[in-house]
């Protein structure tokens, strides 16, 4: 029998998005309405919204160069202890876990746009793996719950 609204867990999330960034609203807004009264920080919840909307722009932006259309497939798992989000696509082959991070400007007049989501979100997560099988990306972000 569960002891608190953390091991209560829901069942995983799984949403299927078109490469398109306007489904980054609609991913964010179906993941906080399947996680609403888990118990998560609000400092949880930055990290969630932060890793979402970072990983799937750079999803969106880079990993379709030929166009087209393609499928981001997202899963969210709540543990006790833990939130996972996973991406996978069959996008451009890309391991953000071994990309080398963007350097930072020396002054506010050299620094331009871009380049520091990926930073942000190893830095948000606990863990991040990734794998490319059968031609497709799996990117897994593991983040605290507190």
């Amino acid at each position: 029998m569960p002891n608190s609204a953390a091991d209560a867990a829901p069942a995983p999330l799984r949403l299927a998005l078109p490469n398109d960034a306007s489904a980054v609203e609609t991913a964010r807004q179906a993941v906080l309405a399947h996680l609403q009264g888990q118990a998560l920080s609000p400092r949880a919840l930055y990290r969630l919204e932060l890793v979402l909307e970072e990983t799937l722009m750079n999803r969106f932006w880079h990993a379709f160069p030929q166009g087209g259309r393609h499928t981001v497939d997202l899963t969210v798992q709540l543990t006790p202890e833990t939130l996972e989000l996973c991406f996978q696509d069959d996008g451009v082959a890309f391991d953000p876990t071994r990309a080398e991070p963007a350097p930072v400007a020396a002054s506010l007049q050299q620094a331009r746009p871009g380049g520091l989501g990926l930073m942000l979100t190893r830095k948000a997560a606990l863990a991040c793996d990734y794998h490319r099988r059968d031609g497709r990306n799996r990117f897994t972000v593991t983040l605290a719950r507190t």
